[in-house]
């Protein structure tokens, strides 16, 4: 393997492991919030304190790669990825899962933007489109295949600390150690750490979208599990997140052959057809609707939604790109991690099911407004033609 190969590998291995340990303890955050007396409501709270971890960091240390190199800041996430599992294995509890995914967001934060900037300097042709693709599919199976292993396990051996977060953390210990043999890339002390987000005219749409698509995959992780369990169908909650990181990163190549257009137009149908499948399925204790409505999500979130609306706020302001980028994310993520916490709230206090009700009403009429200025633009535009 030549050098340049190996690194490639090194940094994807990071970004699998980093993301691997997001979603690690996914199967048990209900566990470890009724062992501490709390209901649904903190289980949303517990999920979102990754974005708490995240943003911040997005935000304050954005160009932290440009100042000291990207090999350090890799270094730094995977460090802190690690402590995450460390900590979480040995005080398996509610407070510290909340450290955890704290420490977790900050990591993929750091790694995401200053991977992908990584590869790209190690490709010689198509950089941006390799380097992408890359990330995409290493990202998405780590999301993925940390809760379903967890279930998996979970499913045969009942323990608060399962072989799965000592695999991952042997793994990324051992992955630190690989990862010292990267090579350093060039940076600049002078340079400004933070960038901040930029909102171009145009990005509103998009940004709206980009929140509700990952707003799905949000409710999937922090109420879903809570809610099938009542049918002796928590061991499934780690398959439902994987199928939407892995359809998402299968539709992904095929969405890339679309226009923003039609990708935004795909996004707008399907995701009221997934998230009513999951609603209904997760209310009658239909696993198939439950699996489907995560699939379809996931050709969404991570599918077409998710390059229709990055592609089409990239092109407001092209020299402007990263700052562009980093203002779509800040919705992004804070369509992730806030209703979660809302629904949490609300299921303590109409239950999870007119909770889940009431999101899927206001999905489909969100969706309904976007659809009307979608198609209105569409329609004058022929109409000038």
């Amino acid at each position: 393997m030549s050098s340049s190969k190996k690194h490639i590998a090194i940094i994807t291995g990071v970004l699998f492991l980093i993301t691997a340990s997001v979603n690690l303890e996914m199967p048990l955050f209900r566990i470890y919030t009724e062992n501490e007396h709390f209901g649904v409501g903190m289980v949303g709270f517990a999920f979102a304190s990754y974005i708490g971890g995240l943003l911040p960091t997005a935000l304050l240390f954005g160009g932290l790669s440009d100042k000291i190199g990207k090999k350090k800041v890799l270094i730094i996430a995977l460090l802190l990825s690690t402590l995450s599992v460390l900590i979480i294995s040995l005080y398996p509890n509610l407070y510290v899962l909340f450290v955890s995914r704290v420490l977790v967001g900050c990591a993929v934060a750091l790694s995401i933007a200053t991977g992908s900037s990584f590869l790209s300097d190690l490709f010689t042709t198509h950089k941006a489109t390799k380097s992408s693709n890359i990330v995409a599919l290493s990202t998405a199976l780590g999301f993925g295949s940390g809760a379903l292993f967890t279930g998996i396990y979970l499913a045969y051996y009942t323990t608060l600390v399962p072989l799965t977060y000592w695999v991952v953390l042997v793994a990324s210990v051992v992955w630190l150690l690989i990862s010292m043999t990267l090579p350093e890339s060039k940076f600049d002390a002078k340079k400004k750490m933070i960038k901040l987000p930029l909102f171009p005219k145009g990005a509103l749409k998009y940004n709206i979208s980009v929140a509700l698509f990952w707003a799905a995959t949000g409710v999937v992780i922090s109420i879903i599990p809570t809610q099938i369990s009542k049918f002796d169908l928590g061991g499934w909650s780690g398959l439902s997140l994987f199928l939407i990181n892995g359809t998402g990163a299968l539709f992904l190549p095929i969405a890339k052959r679309f226009s923003v257009r039609h990708c935004m137009t795909i996004s707008y149908i399907l995701l009221p057809i997934g998230f009513t499948s999951l609603t209904y399925g997760s209310l009658n204790g239909y696993l198939p609707f439950v699996l489907a409505g995560c699939a379809i999500v996931g050709m969404v979130a991570y599918g077409f939604g998710y390059f229709g609306t990055l592609k089409g706020v990239s092109e407001l302001n092209p020299k402007e790109k990263p700052r562009v980028v980093s203002g779509y994310l800040l919705y992004g993520y804070l369509g992730f991690g806030v209703p979660s916490i809302v629904l949490g709230l609300s299921s303590e206090s109409f239950g999870i099911e007119n909770s889940l009700l009431s999101y899927l009403s206001f999905t489909i009429a969100v969706i309904g407004v976007l659809l009307f200025y979608h198609f209105k633009k569409e329609t004058s535009a022929a109409v000038k033609l």
